[in-house]
């Protein structure tokens, strides 16, 4: 129960001028399993109180010998209590197989609730897990109270997370969708692929998660990832992240392929979506608000972002829309409303190069805050900070903004900077 693996184990900027077409691969196209195996049949209770993990977990067994099966639950607060893992990584609730899919009779009625007292002093904990790989599996139409304020002095531990999948192996043709998740410790649903072995065909549609004491929904090492029409509030770190590193290799080419977020609103949280190391992905059409860093993020470990297009999302409130740190290969930023912010509407810093902004709109807080602020971390860096092959045009800002506050930059070396056209029509 002390293991503790540290975030980046688990989920696992140079930025371009042109975004070529992102293309897919269709999510969970298999066919759903038929068979039923209901819950009350293996002995379960649904009264709160009974620990009903043993009886889930006979019924989640028996549909993965029968080769695949819905496991189903229907009205009643399921309590579940934890114990050591299957795959001897800390301690779970639930244990999900293969051709499986746990599915409730819809969100208000059916309630999965992790039991109080259940985490102790460095406790690596999740609720519903796997052992390795995970293929053709969905988790869909119930609510999971994950009880931080029953934990008592380890409420706001961060270790493990309330939906964890493919630890250890990877997910392919995996759906969770129209989930509650509230009060997770760590993150509230991850959905994992594997450095060399990416996760294909992830969707994580239709959820509610509120209050987890680290990240909402998180996926790294894919290759075909879908989150949409989500709702994320109220977490300690970021709303939405997904991530792409080769942590062990180091390589420059990122390891996570072919994602998109759209449509998703994420308030109040650390950054609303962070793209980490991650290549050919989309953050279109998403609504973010109040976020305490900046509404969404690009970021670079060792592996380059790379053909990233943010279009089209609402951000409001917080000190930065958007925000920016290592180089890439290319990062489109257009048509978003960017308002309320209080330091910057879009933030560079360390290295970044090959950014195109173009077509946004921008309501600063106050008419003397750069809209695109250059800000590096450390001046007199060896080797220096650099701004590179930037381009700024068609974007639109209100009638009184400072002209010299349109583009702010503070790096000592640049090249290839078009800081363009700002239109004071708003």
């Amino acid at each position: 129960m002390s293991y503790q693996p540290n975030r980046r184990t688990f989920i696992a900027l140079s930025f371009g001028s042109s975004v070529a077409a992102i293309t897919l691969p269709a999510c969970a196209q298999h066919n759903e399993p038929t068979r039923v195996f209901n819950v009350n049949e293996f002995g379960a209770r649904g009264d709160g109180t009974t620990d009903d993990a043993p009886a889930f977990q006979r019924a989640i067994d028996a549909a993965a010998a029968a080769g695949g099966g819905t496991v189903r639950f229907g009205t009643g607060t399921f309590a579940l209590h934890l114990r050591p893992s299957q795959d001897g990584t800390g301690v779970e609730a639930l244990t999900m197989r293969t051709g499986v899919a746990l599915e409730g009779a819809d969100r208000t009625r059916s309630v999965l609730r992790l039991a109080d007292r259940q985490r102790g002093k460095g406790t690596y904990a999740r609720i519903i897990s796997t052992a390795g790989a995970l293929n053709d599996a969905a988790l869909r139409d119930f609510t999971l109270e994950a009880n931080r304020s029953g934990q008592g002095e380890f409420r706001d531990d961060g270790n493990g997370g309330a939906v964890v999948l493919g630890w250890g192996g990877r997910c392919e043709n995996v759906t969770v969708e129209r989930l509650n998740v509230r009060d997770a410790n760590g993150q509230a649903i991850m959905v994992l692929g594997a450095n060399g072995n990416p996760g294909r065909g992830l969707r994580i549609a239709d959820c509610l998660v509120e209050r987890a004491s680290y990240i909402g929904i998180q996926s790294s090492q894919f290759n075909g990832l879908v989150i949409e029409r989500n709702t994320v509030s109220d977490c300690v770190d970021n709303g939405i992240d997904i991530y792409g590193n080769d942590d062990a290799g180091h390589s420059t080419t990122a390891t996570s392929h072919n994602g998109i977020i759209r449509r998703n609103t994420v308030h109040k949280c650390s950054i609303g979506v962070f793209l980490e190391t991650v290549a050919d992905c989309q953050a279109i059409d998403n609504d973010i608000a109040d976020c305490r860093t900046s509404g969404i993020r690009v970021n670079r470990i060792n592996g380059e972002p790379r053909n990233l297009r943010i279009a089209n999302n609402r951000i409001n409130g917080g000190p930065i829309g958007i925000a920016m740190g290592g180089d890439t290969g290319g990062v489109t930023i257009s048509a978003n409303s960017i308002r309320n912010f209080t330091v910057a509407g879009v933030q560079f810093s360390y290295n970044v190069s090959n950014v195109t902004i173009t077509g946004n709109r921008f309501y600063p807080t106050k008419p003397t805050l750069p809209i695109v602020l250059g800000e590096p971390i450390q001046l007199g860096r060896n080797p220096e900070e650099q701004l590179a092959f930037i381009t700024v045009k068609g974007n639109l800002v209100p009638k009184n903004h400072t002209k010299a506050r349109m583009f702010v930059s503070h790096y000592r070396k640049e090249w290839q900077i078009n800081a363009g056209t700002f239109s004071a029509t708003l």
